[in-house]
């Protein structure tokens, strides 16, 4: 793994980083469960190379660096994986191998803005992109391209809104609600009420 990351300060009231980083490992045999073209369960394994590119950014306002009254915060990261070697379909039963490629990438932006003490509200899209992958087995015509459901084509997507409040330093309460497409065939509306409380050491008190 490499990474390397830069920032500094925009005057007395910004602040940015931004950064790169690049993984690249060795899979042998990662298995993954999934189900063929009649629905019946299989496992199967991929074993190659994985190599994963990821770039992020972040900037932060405050007038004056003072946090206590108003500050933004806004934040993206862009991954992108590129995976080669081959594929095993139904490693407990049939065994068939080929040769697999895929390029798969994914980001999000968000932002949380604090308009007053202990109030803040925030943004948040984040999509994905599966890609299309080529299985060996499928370009060959040994199985149907149905055999393989979970490397289907996808391109699922989200969009989030949020509102919190913070009675005190141990304490908030936030709503949220999504607009939810990662399944192709349902698309989800979701609404979350949270409380969170918190003791013991935090930022304010160390003990």
């Amino acid at each position: 793994m490499l990474f390397t990351h830069v920032g500094g300060d925009v005057g007395d009231s910004a602040s940015w980083r931004t950064g790169i980083s690049w993984l690249d490992e060795r899979a042998d045999d990662r298995l993954y469960e999934d189900s063929d073209d009649v629905g019946a369960p299989v496992t199967n394994a991929f074993t190659g190379t994985s190599r994963t590119w990821i770039a992020d950014a972040i900037l932060q306002w405050a007038p004056h660096g003072d946090t206590t009254r108003q500050q933004l915060k806004v934040q993206a990261e862009y991954l992108r994986r590129a995976e080669d070697g081959s594929l095993t379909f139904d490693v407990g039963g049939r065994g068939l191998a080929g040769d697999y490629r895929s390029q798969q990438s994914g980001w999000y932006l968000q932002s949380v803005y604090q308009f007053r003490p202990r109030w803040r509200t925030g943004a948040r899209y984040d999509s994905m992109d599966s890609g299309d992958p080529r299985i060996g087995l499928v370009a060959a015509g040994v199985l149907p391209r149905a055999a393989f459901p979970t490397l289907l084509a996808a391109s699922p997507d989200r969009f989030t809104l949020m509102l919190d409040w913070s009675p005190s330093e141990f304490t908030r309460l936030r709503a949220q609600y999504a607009w939810d497409d990662a399944r192709a065939a349902l698309r989800d509306r979701q609404f979350f009420l949270q409380y969170l409380y918190g003791i013991g050491a935090h930022g304010a008190h160390k003990f």
